[in-house]
């Protein structure tokens, strides 16, 4: 059986490498979209406030839609097999989409947030497209564990890989541009975008499917009152959807005020220290997935979900301290990140095994596999916990007073220089932030990148200690009666 369940390298790197383009465009997407908005148009807190609303909103909604989605690709039949073709048509579709979000449409006040908001929630629909048909094609390669870890570790390192290439090099872009920040992120999203499409491509020509006899089971269409029976019966299912919603709640709240704490709370505006952050973020998450299928080989998951949860409150407790009990620089700074992000990354690839698990789960108890509608979750949950994120970052930089007491004012400075021909220096961009920030804006700002984020991946841990039942042992029952269930219908 192990032999059959071997998919060749060239598959994994071609399908994990494309990775690099969807996370580029994504991190551009989920982490400086709110960033354009404040340090580039300069939107009035009631504005930000609303755009928070509305993506909240439209993320809850997409994330409605992403089973749907999982189940349209699950019923898909074409020459080009059930995912490709989704792959394709959501690249192009959503890349116009999101390029068009990153212009300056020269709109204000309230025609500004209804096309905004309109152009939102197709930016949801057509990634989805892509993203659902892109991760249900993982589990479908291979039924075997060792596999699954290796593909699944893979393809985080280079989605990973796309992530921080955009979160390091997009502020020193537009910081510096000397066209301004409108401008610098036109170009970014333009660049970005084909990179995208280009990668997506590449998977749809040279990707091709090993078999997996697990995954060739013959079932009528799935429905939606299906689809929901699938979701709702699968218990292990559910257990890994509360996990990965507080999980990537607290950790997305975290990178998105990562940026803000930067700029305003270190006060290092332009500067390169963010982006040596990025870089220690990157070494230290890029090491630990490509750690994870050795260490996964000595100890057992529950073990590295441990320790990878004691990395990530060391590095939350030494954040939270620098400034007011550690001096504030980048020694205690970048230790902090690293143990944080390290953490981050094991977890991330041992969501990505669990939920892969829970399909023969599935498949075992309900009688039916649903690669699309269970890899749906993973967007699903990640949409829900950036709609709580947004709201959290809007709401933080608006009640703070970060937004108009400081970051409104610095881009109205930086739009005045650039118009003289004079662009704003960075000792004159950290003088003027030096000016208008006080301790309080700070505090709030600590309060919700720390320890929000804390307390929802603590109780994420809690929930998977108590109620997450499928361990090797109990898998390798459910794949070895599946085997013989289907060997004896033959």
């Amino acid at each position: 059986m192990n032999e059959t369940m071997k998919v060749p390298r060239k598959t994994k790197l071609t399908y994990s490498m494309s990775g690099i383009g969807r996370d580029m465009m994504y991190a551009l997407y989920s982490t400086y979209l709110i960033v354009f908005f404040t340090d580039a148009l300069g939107l009035p807190n009631w504005q930000l406030v609303s755009v928070g609303i509305i993506i909240a909103v439209a993320r809850i909604w997409d994330a409605i839609n992403d089973p749907i989605m999982g189940t349209i690709v699950d019923n898909t039949k074409t020459r080009y097999g059930k995912f490709k073709p989704w792959v394709l048509i959501g690249a192009l579709s959503s890349a116009v989409i999101f390029f068009l979000l990153f212009q300056d449409l020269g709109l204000s006040g309230t025609a500004f947030v209804v096309v905004f908001g309109f152009l939102y929630v197709l930016s949801g629909m057509t990634f989805t497209m892509n993203d659902i048909a892109y991760w249900s094609m993982y589990p479908s390669f291979s039924s075997d564990p060792k596999e699954r870890e290796s593909i699944g570790s893979l393809a985080r390192i280079f989605a990973s890989l796309g992530m921080f290439l955009t979160i390091a090099l997009v502020p020193i872009i537009y910081q510096n541009f000397a066209g301004g920040p409108k401008q610098a992120f036109s170009i970014i999203a333009l660049v970005i975008c084909l990179i995208f499409v280009i990668s997506q491509v590449v998977l749809f020509i040279f990707v091709k499917q090993p078999k997996n006899k697990l995954a060739e089971v013959k079932q009528e269409k799935t429905s939606l009152k299906g689809m929901i029976k699938v979701i709702s019966k699968n218990d292990q299912l559910l257990v890994i959807i509360i996990a990965i919603f507080l999980f990537n709640t607290g950790y997305f709240i975290t990178t998105a005020l990562g940026i803000y704490f930067f700029n305003y709370d270190f006060n290092k505006y332009g500067g390169a220290e963010f982006t040596m952050f990025s870089a220690i973020l990157a070494v230290s998450q890029l090491t630990a997935l490509s750690l994870f299928p050795l260490i996964a080989k000595k100890m057992k998951r529950a073990s590295i979900f441990k320790m990878a949860i004691g990395l990530i409150v060391l590095g939350y407790i030494v954040f939270m301290s620098v400034g007011y009990v550690l001096p504030m620089n980048m020694l205690f700074i970048g230790f902090a990140g690293l143990v944080l992000f390290s953490g981050q990354g094991f977890i991330q690839v041992l969501v990505l095994v669990m939920l892969a698990d829970t399909i023969e789960y599935g498949q075992w108890k309900l009688g039916t596999r649903n690669e699309s509608i269970v890899f749906a979750i993973n967007p699903f949950v990640t949409k829900l916990a950036t709609s709580m994120q947004v709201l959290v970052v809007t709401l933080t930089l608006a009640l703070s007073g970060l937004n108009e007491g400081v970051i409104e004012p610095l881009t109205s400075a930086k739009d005045q220089a650039a118009l003289s021909g004079t662009p704003l220096s960075t000792e004159q961009a950290r003088a003027l932030i030096a000016s208008n920030v006080d301790s309080s804006m700070l505090l709030g700002l600590r309060l919700s990148m720390i320890v929000i984020p804390l307390i929802l991946i603590l109780a994420c841990y809690i929930i998977y200690r108590k109620k997450f039942i499928i361990d090797d042992v109990f898998y390798k029952k459910i794949t070895d009666e599946l085997s013989e269930k289907i060997e004896s219908t033959k």
